[in-house]
């Protein structure tokens, strides 16, 4: 099986590793912009893989590494700006990449696949539950309407979407959205850069660094999450029965949680591993309101998510702990 993924960076690396362990071949393609490139280069040494360098924001990259790729059986869109941080990108690389790079890859996809006489493969995106908006409540499935949007990040993933099911009801193609939750969990490239680490990581990385932790008056929302081997084990279930030539999201969310929750969480496994908690602005669990529920049709094909945030949160702070590179008070967030 040949596989194109379109991001080699926190997700798409992880992805890469998981299909060379089943022994896929993968062609990948990752502009470097927040990427460590040398890991990248050392995960691709593990099978039959070829990496290059090249942007979605130009068609002829795209076209040229579908065509390198060709045939292949899926291609995962995880090439994005997915900060929401206003000092991670300029708007115009967030709209550029998370706007006309999805275009790019769904036309480059669907005139190769009609060059070759072939229906085109399915193109999983990884998109964002975030799509749902706040202030959930009650069972949350796939029908569900999507919400406002606070960032042109999760913004461009309502854009993303529906391009998808355009190219779908047009040309024939698979598109397969996975609304993942707040990713987190060590992997092949975990980062460090405090503007494109999650929350969990985010609180990790200052506990250990002995820096201060603030909570918005809007952490107290509730948030899905999902651990980083469910969310590639989604990833990879998600064309999984859809019908060829259709549009089908998917929810790839595993627990609810506030953000004083997680603090709470990590604060606990920051202890027991010795390292200094201050009693003041530790986490609360925070109230204890009405949870939304979420429901995914990946259930139906076999996935069965494992993991959580606090049993996780060992794990990562061991993984940075054992980095020689200390977080700083200068750093940003």
């Amino acid at each position: 099986m040949t596989v194109l993924v379109l991001g080699a960076g926190y997700l798409g690396a992880a992805l890469i590793a998981a299909h060379l362990q089943s022994g896929d071949r993968v062609v990948a393609m990752d502009n470097g912009f927040s990427t460590d490139w040398d890991a990248v280069e050392r995960l691709m040494e593990r099978g039959s893989a070829t990496l290059v360098r090249g942007d979605i924001r130009d068609a002829a990259s795209v076209a040229s590494v579908v065509a390198r790729a060709w045939p292949f059986q899926v291609v995962y869109l995880l090439a994005a700006q997915a900060s929401a941080r206003p000092d991670a990108a300029t708007p115009e690389y967030t709209e550029e990449t998370n706007l006309r790079g999805p275009r790019h890859v769904l036309e480059a996809v669907r005139d190769a696949a009609r060059a070759a006489g072939s229906p085109p493969p399915p193109v999983v995106y990884g998109s964002s539950f975030h799509l749902y908006g706040p202030g959930l409540h009650g069972d949350i499935d796939e029908t569900c309407p999507i919400g406002a949007q606070a960032d042109l990040s999760h913004l461009s993933k309502v854009y993303a979407e529906r391009l998808g099911e355009l190219h779908a009801n047009r040309d024939g193609m698979t598109v397969v959205p996975v609304r993942l939750g707040i990713v987190y969990g060590v992997g092949p490239v975990t980062k460090r850069d405090f503007r494109f680490v999650t929350v969990p990581h985010a609180f990790a990385l200052r506990r250990l660094g002995g820096l201060p932790v603030s909570i918005t008056p809007s952490g107290v929302r509730p948030l899905a999450f999902c651990h980083l081997d469910d969310a590639i084990a989604a990833l990879r279930l998600a064309p999984v029965g859809v019908v060829p030539g259709t549009f089908a999201p998917a929810n790839a969310a595993t627990e609810v949680l506030t953000v004083p929750e997680v603090l709470v969480r990590v604060d606990a496994s920051a202890r027991e591993a010795g390292i200094p908690v201050p009693d003041a602005g530790v986490g609360e669990p925070g109230p204890s309101g009405d949870r939304f529920r979420v429901h995914s049709r990946l259930a139906l094909v076999g996935w069965n998510p494992r993991q959580d945030v606090a049993g996780s949160m060992p794990g990562i702070l061991r993984h940075y702990a054992g980095h020689q590179r200390t977080v700083t008070a200068s750093a940003p967030g």
